[in-house]
């Protein structure tokens, strides 16, 4: 059978986490997938009201079918996955920003590899205004740290994938944030010099999704006082380029085809 590119569109990740919470979006932002949120939130319970959305750059599907037991650790704090295709651009800003305004590249403004501070309305903004507490947890540079600047949330910089999961342990433990989202780039990083389905890549996969569980047993700890929502979501994928090293930013099922896993707690 042909490659084909996965079914839902990545602009509707912002809907699917707000309506998880019970929280309305403007009719600008892309319908969420509505049957999915009726399951988690049923295994929740009711809506969410705390939320871990850690997105891992730049795994693609191909990297899941092939190496699935590196998401052994992931597999053990998830009950569902959807099959998201990414943005064109296949690039970090791009999907990131399609992520969380709902919007097609060329109505949020970022159709390149570029980083400018978003103007449009985000998520992030819509979650201040309900009075939400949230943070956002990113390595050194990351587009978290470009894109989504300026806003009244707490940004913390960190060095690498340990650094996180040490900062991301303590934001919950103290069960102030209603929202924390997590980007790392780990994999992306190896991927690029290595090749993605490199020795060194693969072992990053590896760190991320050890990273991810770890805060996910921290979440469990809350679970008889909250509703959880945590999800691991990346971007876009990477492909093997003719000089066996990584890259991205094509219309490549490797590229492009991605799979977000969502947990309950």
């Amino acid at each position: 059978m042909a490659d084909y590119y996965n079914q839902y569109e990545l602009k509707q990740f912002a809907a699917t986490i707000a309506e998880c919470m019970d929280f309305p979006l403007p009719e600008s932002y892309a319908p969420s997938i509505g049957w999915a949120v009726n399951v988690l939130k049923e295994r929740m319970g009711g809506a969410a009201d705390r939320v871990v959305l850690y997105h891992a750059d730049a795994v693609g599907l191909y990297i899941w079918q092939k190496y699935n037991n590196l998401f052994a650790p992931v597999y053990r704090h998830t009950s569902m996955s959807l099959p998201f295709v990414s943005t064109v651009e296949s690039v970090t800003p791009v999907a990131h920003a399609s992520m969380y305004t709902g919007l097609d590249p060329k109505d949020h403004g970022i159709e390149t590899y570029v980083r400018p501070q978003l103007t449009c309305d985000t998520l992030y903004d819509r979650l201040i205004a309900d009075g939400k507490k949230v943070a956002i947890l990113a390595m050194t540079d990351s587009t978290f740290l470009h894109i989504f600047k300026g806003r009244e949330l707490d940004y913390f910089e960190l060095r690498n994938a340990a650094e996180i999961q040490e900062k991301a342990l303590e934001l919950i433990a103290d069960d102030r944030y209603d929202v924390i989202s997590i980007h790392t780039f780990e994999y992306d990083n190896a991927a690029h010099a290595f090749g993605p389905e490199s020795k060194q890549a693969l072992n990053a996969v590896s760190i991320e999704a050890e990273v991810f569980a770890n805060i996910a047993k921290e979440l469990k700890k809350f679970a008889d006082k909250h509703r959880i929502l945590l999800t691991y979501s990346p971007d876009h994928g990477q492909h093997l380029t003719e000089g066996f090293t990584g890259a991205h930013g094509s219309k490549m099922i490797e590229d492009m085809n991605i799979l977000h896993f969502f947990g309950t707690f």
